[in-house]
């Protein structure tokens, strides 16, 4: 390692111990996974605060490459991992209607990483997201760094975070792990330029043919099962922007899915709103088991159901609509817990999130953090007499 180099590693070290001072009583953890970057920003920490082991959070799922876990294992003794679970299988949701590719981003990054850490944070007894810290690996080499700071909020997470390594490039990154803490790399490093797990779709060709190579049947199971939900369930329209990539095949050999656009389906009436005196508002909803009056906790005292009808009193007409809406399309994934974070538990025997302890706070109402809402899944629309 040259001069320059070595004193900018010394830098971050010294950096990360004065902000493991700061939050060392915030259940800090690092996000972690097999890539260079994480494995950089866990061997700096672990630098800076020896002895101490910082908690390394890695989600697993069962659709994971297996050369990944191999990979993991090899590195327990040097780091203190803990394995996170989502709370849902990816084919679950799949099941359930989410699509995989929005017009935002891949939902997999927030279902299956940030509902495994938010009920690991149930689990350390905090009381919001806000009250941890994540050190994050992301360098200089990555594509979306410049919309990044070294203290941020993660939004997906609304978590403090650290990136302390985004004036890192890539060859320097392999370089300090080589020379400095003597960490080999993941061997999918041979065919890949990213660790991406199996729930990652890419339309990289090279990628998808190392996948095809070394995990067949699994590969087969993975991308058979999401052609068959985008183009089988008329979720997915193709695109009329090129005459020259119209098709299925066509789409899928250039550009994988990433320039399939998501259709709203046809909207659905959901529920009939009626005005009554004299200020009470009626909903009557289509079908009954829509019904599911955990939602309505936030307004409790305020309403009553009577059959298919749920009428609410003296509460704000925006604030009954909204619930009434999340009662509709509400799919359960449990990402909200952001929200309302001590209220919210996710059965996974049932599969179906509970409300416990509600304290009538309203910031359900902000739908920031609702998945269903933000990827278009909300179709059951209200209209009124």
């Amino acid at each position: 390692m040259d001069k320059p180099l070595e004193s900018k590693v010394d830098e971050t070290v010294i950096e990360l111990k004065k902000a493991w001072k700061i939050v060392r009583d915030r259940n800090p953890f690092v996000a972690f996974s097999t890539g260079k970057d994480s494995l950089l920003v866990s061997s700096l920490l672990y630098e800076a605060v020896a002895p101490e082991r910082p908690i390394c959070l890695y989600s697993h799922h069962p659709f994971e490459f297996q050369c990944n876990l191999d990979y993991l294992e090899t590195l327990r003794e040097r780091f203190d991992i803990q394995i996170v679970e989502p709370f849902l299988g990816y084919f679950e949701l799949m099941d359930r209607g989410i699509g995989f590719l929005t017009l935002k981003d891949p939902w997999c990054v927030p279902m299956l990483v940030g509902t495994g850490v938010l009920e690991w944070f149930q689990r350390q007894g905090v009381v919001s997201p806000q009250h941890c810290f994540m050190f994050r690996g992301m360098s200089g080499g990555e594509f979306s760094h410049k919309w990044h700071a070294k203290i941020e909020v993660y939004d997906r997470l609304n978590l403090p975070t650290m990136n302390p390594i985004l004036g890192f490039k890539t060859d320097e990154i392999l370089e300090v792990l080589r020379d400095r803490y003597r960490i080999p790399l993941n061997p999918i490093y041979e065919h890949m330029s990213r660790t991406y797990c199996i729930c990652c779709y890419t339309s990289d060709q090279r990628r998808q043919a190392y996948s095809e190579k070394h995990h067949p049947d699994v590969c087969r199971k993975y991308y058979g099962q999401i052609e068959g939900m985008l183009f089988d369930s008329g979720l997915i329209q193709k695109t009329s922007v090129d005459e020259k990539y119209k098709t299925k095949e066509e789409k899928l050999e250039r550009h994988g899915f990433v320039h399939w656009n998501r259709i709203k389906e046809q909207s659905v009436v959901g529920a009939v709103k009626q005005r009554m005196p004299p200020n009470g508002l009626c909903y009557h909803i289509r079908d009954e088991t829509w019904i599911d009056t955990k939602r309505l906790l936030p307004v409790d005292g305020c309403w009553t159901r009577e059959g298919r009808k749920i009428i609410f009193w003296n509460v704000a007409e925006e604030k009954c609509d909204c619930l009434i809406k999340r009662m509709l399309n509400c799919l359960d994934c449990g990402f909200c817990m952001v929200q309302c974070f001590n209220a919210r538990h996710f059965n996974r025997e049932k599969k179906k999130l509970e409300l416990t302890n509600c304290l009538q706070c309203g910031q359900c109402i902000n739908l920031k953090f609702c998945m269903g809402w933000k990827h278009r899944f909300w179709r059951r629309t209200i209209v009124e007499k």
